[in-house]
């Protein structure tokens, strides 16, 4: 991957929190978007939050040679999700958007700080169990925003 090819996967990134952001402007964070988790638009933004930190280490430890995967997380990541959704709502409104923009940044200055000529390598992605280049984890990080992103618009055109 050449620089040109890295700047417009981060571009997209970018791109994918504006739209995110914007869809969430007259959101109330409290509306309930899974029914079989209980999961509220708040909880989403933390879930989010949560997977752009553990990316974000992911890629530090790949720019360093080494290989991240979060402690303790089987094939199925739902008790690792549910344990941070459970552990974010403790937090108020301000503090998740908080998180939810900080983690942001945190993901985009690792990516930031990969040279190019690293991205089409072999990293070891955070829920461990699959490998793959960084182009790759960030697209998967990115469809997993638009997949949520979606779900709260459709929740919220249901509530309406």
């Amino acid at each position: 991957m050449n620089a040109g090819e890295k700047d417009v996967l981060f571009e997209k990134l970018i791109g994918t929190r504006t739209v995110t952001s914007a869809s969430l402007k007259d959101i109330d964070l409290e509306m309930r978007v899974y029914e079989d988790t209980g999961w509220r638009v708040r909880d989403i933004l933390g879930h989010l939050a949560t997977w752009d930190r553990e990316v974000a280490k992911s890629l530090r430890a790949f720019r360093e040679g080494e290989e991240y995967f979060i402690p303790g997380i089987e094939e199925d990541e739902s008790d690792f999700n549910e344990q941070a959704v459970s552990e974010q709502r403790m937090l108020s409104t301000q503090q998740i958007y908080e998180e939810w923009g900080q983690a942001h940044d945190d993901f985009k200055e690792a990516l930031r700080a990969i040279p190019s000529d690293l991205f089409p390598g072999d990293a070891l992605y955070p829920w461990g169990g699959e490998r793959g280049s960084v182009a790759k984890l960030v697209d998967y990080m990115i469809e997993h925003e638009v997949e949520h992103r979606n779900e709260i618009e459709k929740a919220a055109k249901a509530a309406a």
